[in-house]
Parts: C-alpha cells; sequence; structure tokens
C-alpha cells in the first residue's frame, strides 16, 4: 500500500495507507507509532472532507491512548468520532465507538490529573505536540520530519492551533500557550 501510495500520493490514499501502517502498529504492540499513524489517519482525512473516514480513525486513535493509559484523550476521542457518526446517522459504528468508551475506566487516577496541565484550550494532543515544538524553535519542515508527517499536516495543524487560541502568529500562540501552562509536557 504504501509504494502504491508513493506512486498516487492523493491525500485519501495518504490517509487510508496511515490507517493502515496504525493498524499493523497496534498488531505489533508498537502503541506509540499507532498512535501517530492514527493522528496522521485523522488529519488527512479531514483535510480530504471524508467525515465517515474521520470518525472511524478517531475510534481507533482511541484505542490506540488508551492502551497507552491516556484514558481521557481516549475517551475524547471517541466521543467526537460519535458526535460525527450520529449527524452521518452510522449506527454500527456509533456502536463501536460507544462499546469502546464504555470500556474506558471513568476516570484517571487523581496523581495523573494533578501532575497534567489542564487544556481547556480545546487544542488536541497532536496540536499541542506541534505547538510544543513551535515554542523549541522548529520551522514547520523540522517539526514535520521530527512527526514523520507532511509539510502541509503541519501547516493545517498551525492554522488550527491560531484559530483555537485566537491569535495571529507562531510568537503570539507560543506567548498565550505559556500563559495558560500548555507548554509543560
Amino acid at each position: 500500500m504504501a509504494a502504491i501510495t508513493a506512486v498516487v500520493a492523493t491525500l485519501p490514499l495518504k490517509a487510508a495507507t496511515s490507517l493502515a501502517s496504525g493498524w499493523v502498529a497496534m498488531a505489533s504492540g508498537n502503541e506509540d507509532d499507532a498512535r501517530r499513524h492514527f493522528e496522521d489517519a485523522v488529519d488527512r482525512f479531514v483535510q480530504s472532507n471524508a467525515p465517515y473516514e474521520v470518525a472511524r480513525a478517531r475510534i481507533e486513535l482511541a484505542r490506540a491512548l488508551a492502551s497507552l493509559d491516556r484514558i481521557d484523550d481516549a475517551a475524547l476521542e471517541a466521543r467526537r468520532a460519535i458526535d460525527v457518526l450520529t449527524e452521518l446517522k452510522a449506527e454500527l459504528e456509533i456502536s463501536r465507538a460507544r462499546l469502546l468508551l464504555d470500556s474506558l475506566p471513568r476516570s484517571a487516577p487523581a496523581s495523573d490529573t494533578l501532575s497534567r496541565p489542564r487544556n481547556d484550550s480545546g487544542l488536541t494532543v497532536r496540536e499541542l505536540e506541534v505547538l510544543r515544538l513551535v515554542a523549541d524553535g522548529l520551522t514547520n519542515q523540522a517539526i514535520a520530519e521530527k512527526l514523520f508527517v507532511s509539510d502541509h499536516t503541519v501547516h493545517r495543524h498551525l492554522a488550527n492551533i491560531l484559530n483555537k487560541l485566537s491569535v495571529s502568529s507562531r510568537a503570539a500562540a507560543v506567548a498565550q500557550a505559556a500563559r495558560r501552562g500548555l507548554l509543560a509536557e
């Protein structure tokens, strides 16, 4: 599939390849690699304007996050999938997402909750990761290389970050994130 994607290189095919790579990584026990692939699949399906596929990729991302004990993030992704699937009236997939959501522990341990900075900005985990790299002074190209995504994906994340933080520049986004305590890992 990766060889075909290298030749054809359409965004939907890249998204499907990311999704398949995530499944392979999960099956191999590489949950963090799977998470990254599923995040890329979500991003690429969003760019492809494919809501059903976005929701299915979010379900898989939720599974990967749950396997990494990132329960709150997993629940958020599952809920986002349910919201989209409800609009699409995709009952079977809604059932799958609800089953996953119901299988998650109800809350994270208190020590985890206290040690994590509060993220009330609406930024996704990936957007926070990109924002931290921006704060470290990395260019879009350097961020893309570090996260194994395209420059366009990094650009899209930055556009979302600027919009969600209501700022107009990278520097303003970093300053706003620092004030809100979002840069601590």
